[in-house]
């Protein structure tokens, strides 16, 4: 996704953000299920990640997944929002 054309970001700017995000991130086996996004069925994956992964929040910049608000009472907030929660 950091390889969007909106972000204009090239594979040397792309490579430290993986790398940094690779240090802090915790590897989640999805094993649920959802239905809930039926727009854009490919959004589902998200809500099943936090799901098994316990998140205390969905951080987003998807409409789809913004218009839930909270899903399993998980919020689900744009990146200004999380920044202020």
């Amino acid at each position: 996704m950091l390889a969007y054309s909106k972000f204009n970001l090239t594979a040397a700017e792309i490579d430290p953000i993986v790398r940094d995000l690779l240090a802090i991130s915790e590897y989640v086996n999805v094993k649920s299920r959802v239905e809930i996004v039926v727009a854009d069925p490919t959004d589902n994956i998200f809500l099943e990640l936090a799901l098994d992964g316990q998140a205390n929040v969905i951080v987003s910049g998807d409409h789809h997944l913004l218009d839930l608000k909270t899903f399993n009472a998980i919020p689900i907030l744009s990146i200004r929002k999380f920044l202020k929660y």
